[in-house]
């Protein structure tokens, strides 16, 4: 009777375990885009210059995320993870410099770490949940990243106006590195099953295939993966624009302060929050990781038509509304393509394969910040983005249903 209970109780452990790492490296991630006004502030840039930290974080995670397998065999799982907490720690602290250039690099530097932290954690999830709660739990552990800007929205701004921008800095430094001591105090919970397939022997130097060839190979779509893949891609420009964006669009055109700019990226993360647990349960009582990817595209074109239209005297209640619509469109979609990965890619490479669709949808995310970006300045207005983020998930919802019905 104990021992059927350890055993159930084994996934929800190992769900904590990487639920918490994988929050306080988010809170790395997630800061990027709350220091921007002071940031600019000290540099005399506009906000939106700091947004391009998130495509240097994922030049760095789409150089990383690929080699996943490789540091791994370096590494272990359990290393591995803990050097990426320890590195992104060290990589933040290049902010204190307090130049744009050296925000850049240390965002550049920070996705490296970032890169294989995700996959891994998600594969553990994968391989210690049974099918029948696997989309569920996936979306929790997916649901730490909005958790993390649900904190911060709060407690970084206030944290900055009293004590200065530098101490925000180190304060999340020091929050990032400190899942090392975590990994380090329950290293059972980190580990994959099969450490020796993830350990077998390298090819001979010899016989290795150049660096670039390699990392094209790795960003080669497997062809039941296309449609999957090149949606991902979409949702991650989404995303950029939403979560990135949408908080500096708030602070330069809607003219919100700081404190509600920040209340309203804290919303934003709470949808995140609760809709990926809600789809992931989604996923499994449906079974149809497609049909809950169109209802995402859906609400991104929603929620996008809702940001056209915006105005500063809108009333607390609409503002909320709003937000949680950005954070249904930008984060909730994270674990349902977990859960479709894991409905189309065999147990045995679901480490490798996850990595390799974190590479690739890394190009969305890079791309995502010069995008939107570039078509700010080229209007001098945030809207011709939102236009374009509408228009980018109607072509989504099409080749979805398409593929949708051609699977039946």
């Amino acid at each position: 009777m104990g021992g059927d209970a350890e055993a159930h109780s084994r996934p929800l452990k190992h769900l904590l375990a990487t639920f918490t790492t994988q929050s306080l490296a988010a809170c790395g991630f997630i800061a990027f885009v709350l220091i921007a006004p002071n940031l600019a502030a000290a540099t005399g840039l506009p906000e939106r210059d700091f947004g391009l930290a998130v495509t240097f974080i994922f030049i760095g995670t789409a150089l990383s995320s690929a080699m996943t397998s490789t540091y791994m065999r370096w590494f272990g799982s359990v290393g591995t993870q803990a050097l990426t907490l320890v590195w992104m720690g060290g990589a933040f602290l290049i902010v204190y410099v307090g130049s744009w250039s050296a925000t850049m690099l240390a965002a550049f530097l920070f996705g490296l770490g970032y890169g294989p932290l995700s996959p891994i954690s998600m594969t553990i999830v994968t391989e210690r949940t049974p099918q029948k709660n696997r989309g569920l739990f996936l979306a929790v552990r997916q649901s730490s990243q909005p958790l993390a800007g649900v904190v911060l929205g709060r407690a970084l701004p206030p944290l900055m106006i009293a004590y200065g921008w530098q101490a925000g800095v180190l304060t999340i430094s020091v929050v990032v590195a400190s899942g090392f001591l975590i990994i380090w105090l329950w290293p059972s919970l980190f580990r994959l099953r099969d450490e020796r397939a993830i350990r077998r022997p390298v090819i001979p130097a010899g016989h290795q295939v150049g660096l670039l060839r390699s990392l094209a190979a790795r960003l080669t779509i497997p062809a039941n993966l296309r449609v999957l893949w090149f949606a991902g891609i979409i949702f991650a420009i989404t995303q950029v624009g939403m979560v990135f964006f949408t908080y500096i669009y708030m602070l330069e055109e809607i003219k919100l302060s700081p404190i509600e700019a920040g209340i309203f990226a804290s919303n934003l993360q709470v949808a995140g929050l609760f809709g990926r647990p809600v789809f992931g349960w989604f996923c499994d009582r449906l079974g149809r990781t497609d049909v809950i990817l169109i209802s995402i595209a859906l609400i991104s074109i929603a929620a996008s038509y809702g940001l056209l239209i915006v105005e500063t005297d809108w009333s607390a209640a609409a503002f909320l509304i709003l937000a949680l619509a950005c954070g249904f469109s930008g984060q909730a979609w994270n674990a349902v393509f977990t859960a479709a990965m894991a409905e189309h890619v065999p147990r045995e490479k679901l480490a490798e394969m996850n990595g390799r669709a974190f590479a690739f949808l890394s190009i969305g995310w890079m791309s995502g910040g010069p995008f939107c970006w570039l078509l700010i300045e080229l209007f001098d207005n945030y809207r011709p983005m939102y236009v374009a983020v509408i228009g980018l998930n109607v072509m989504v919802a099409v080749m979805l249903s398409i593929w949708a019905l051609r699977k039946r």
